[in-house]
């Protein structure tokens, strides 16, 4: 029988395959790390989950208040990557950090899929 978390890394192995991410994680909304893969060695996973939830619930907290619909990601660009934060249900978010050799829609594609995954899982 497999676990929870063994569930949860083979979604993000799986996502990981469409190439072009540098690093991926899977974290509570409240800002709890639930599993990751590739975390940069100056980055903090904690640190990075926590951040990344913050990001998440104040855009939310925006657009709830503008019309009233919850975001299903967040994009952060800048000039060499990308940090996407997708809704995974009610109490999880998925979050990737992409390169420039990453194609931003397959990996939105990829993204839903996994939120579905991680949805049924949890």
């Amino acid at each position: 029988m497999e676990t929870i978390t063994s569930s949860l890394e083979k979604i993000l192995d799986d996502l990981e395959s469409v190439g072009g991410i540098e690093l991926s994680a899977i974290v509570s909304k409240q800002g709890l790390l639930m599993v990751s893969r590739k975390t940069a060695a100056e980055t903090s996973s904690e640190a990075f989950a926590a951040l990344t939830a913050t990001l998440y619930m104040s855009a939310e907290s925006t657009t709830m208040r503008l019309s009233k619909e919850k975001p299903k990601s967040v994009i952060v660009e800048t000039s060499d990557k990308h940090l996407i934060t997708y809704a995974a249900g009610p109490d999880a978010l998925i979050v990737v950090l992409v390169g420039d050799e990453g194609f931003i829609g397959l990996i939105l594609n990829e993204l839903k899929k996994a939120s579905e995954k991680v949805r049924a899982i949890l």
